[in-house]
């Protein structure tokens, strides 16, 4: 071990202590129940790595629905019940709408300009602001057209490169977004599009509770200089190397800007609105590549892996495949000349509830994106204190058996059954599960991700039988959905 290690070390475990003693000389007695946690560190190493939500989910039939843990000092709410999440971040938004200070992932990698990782103030009301004057309800509708052309382009792709379908899930997301972000096509090359996924994957496994030491002690950043803090450069050189990455440089929105300077009328893009809007919401030229850049990060990862594991599901559920299909030769025809379009939503409810218990099924999310709390609060005489990051645990959520009887198996099924089908318009899609969040911190393209996964979804039931790959003596290769990513977001390996 090297002398610096062994500083940091010490100081780590000296601010553990303080920490550690002054929550316990502060903690109230009726605290929520939770696991026993190690003197100094709580429950520190007891929390898995990697699947996080299934942790949690066992602790809530081991505690109740809703625990307690404790990381080295930082103080953790798992709700397990989707009623509690509502009233305490919906309802009681106000106190439960800020995110806790990220040191690594959030000061130096993102310059605390990203969106998902804004604490509760002007900044986020700004960035918010800006977003829903692209993805608010209202206008999805406009979308409609630029969905089915990137969807056909989606079924093309799935034909000439069955072997990639992992990137075709991925460019058929990332290039609808990237379209309306910047008002151009995706490029054929796929060199760019790997790129951003890989900083997307690297921020994901950066900004979760425990993954960054400095995140727990951020004094940390205050007393260490350079040398003594590697993971400080680390962080901005993924700063860097995100503002160089094609589809997040300024050079993009600064072409935007060029074209609507020119006086370009036809020009109906993301980065067009935020530069009309620039000064209402004082939008530097950084925060306005964050906005843009954001949606497209928000838009690959969770469309692209609904589909990923809308095709694990039809090669997993058979039945299910063939009744989406039946459904969708009655109304469009067998001759292959029609294919599905918005025209034909409410004539098919069976692939609109397919699309939801995809997203139950396997939620992208399924840990969810801690809360964090402004003020101390009381909540079925459980006292919560300020600064406690409260975590909705939407696998828990959806997979409770009493909502969702058998959850492990997926069923279309339960959202004719259940009467979650009388919505109407793109709030069609995201009632009856809790995979796009709560409060102030929902997803702010959920209505634009739903309905793009819908028509994706759809088109691929038109198109293709769906099964196994098949091994070198034409067997099946079994599929298992627990061989996923993890991380705040899970992503299905399908071998091919």
């Amino acid at each position: 071990m090297t002398n610096w290690q062994l500083v940091v070390g010490s100081v780590a475990l000296g601010g553990a202590t303080y920490l550690t003693l002054q929550r316990a000389l502060s903690r109230p007695e009726n605290h929520a129940p939770g696991p026993a946690g190690w003197p100094l560190v709580g429950n520190t190493f007891q929390v898995p790595q990697t699947k996080i939500w299934r942790y949690f989910e066992k602790l809530g039939y081991e505690h109740g629905p809703i625990f307690r843990l404790s990381l080295a000092g930082d103080e953790i709410l798992v709700l397990n019940d989707p009623a509690d999440a509502e009233e305490l971040l919906h309802r009681r938004s106000s106190n439960y709408s800020s995110r806790k200070s990220l040191v690594y992932a959030g000061h130096y990698q993102s310059q605390n300009k990203r969106l998902v990782l804004l604490p509760y103030g002007t900044e986020l009301k700004n960035q918010r602001a800006a977003f829903y004057q692209m993805l608010q309800p209202r206008v999805i509708g406009s979308y409609e057209r630029m969905q089915e052309l990137e969807s056909t382009k989606l079924l093309f792709d799935m034909l000439t490169r069955p072997l990639e379908v992992d990137m075709n899930a991925k460019r058929y997301a990332a290039s609808l977004v990237f379209t309306l972000s910047y008002g151009k096509r995706l490029a054929d090359d796929d060199e760019d599009l790997k790129a951003v996924i890989d900083i997307l994957d690297k921020f994901i496994q950066g900004c979760y509770p425990g993954a960054h030491l400095v995140d727990t002690f951020p004094f940390l950043d205050k007393i260490l200089p350079d040398f003594l803090a590697p993971w400080r450069a680390e962080a901005r050189q993924k700063h860097e190397n995100e503002m160089k990455a094609r589809f997040l440089v300024a050079r993009l929105v600064l072409e935007v800007k060029q074209k609507v300077d020119d006086g370009r009328t036809d020009l109906e893009c993301f980065a067009a609105r935020l530069w009309e809007q620039q000064e209402k919401f004082n939008l530097d030229l950084v925060t306005l590549s964050y906005i843009a850049g954001s949606a497209f990060e928000a838009g690959t990862g969770a469309t692209g892996g609904t589909i990923l594991w809308f095709i694990m599901a039809m090669i997993m559920f058979p039945d299910a495949l063939k009744r989406a299909q039946d459904e969708v030769d009655s109304v469009v025809g067998t001759d292959g000349e029609t294919i599905p379009t918005f025209e034909h939503l409410d004539r098919l409810p069976y692939c609109v509830a397919l699309t939801k218990e995809t997203f139950r099924w396997m939620p992208a999310t399924p840990g969810g994106f801690p809360h964090y709390s402004d003020h101390d609060d009381e909540y079925k005489g459980l006292k919560i204190k300020a600064n406690t990051m409260v975590i909705p645990c939407i696998w828990s959520m959806q997979h409770n058996p009493d909502r969702f009887p058998n959850p492990l198996t997926f069923d279309p099924e339960r959202f004719l059954a259940n009467g979650d089908m009388t919505s109407s318009g793109s709030s069609l899609f995201t009632e009856g599960h809790y995979g796009l969040g709560f409060g102030r911190r929902i997803c702010p393209g959920r209505y634009l991700g739903s309905t793009s996964a819908w028509i994706g979804i759809t088109r691929l039931i038109w198109a293709f039988n769906i099964g196994p790959a098949l091994d070198d003596a034409g067997k099946p290769i079994p599929v298992d959905p627990e061989k996923c990513t993890s991380g705040i977001t899970s992503q299905v390996f399908l071998p091919l």
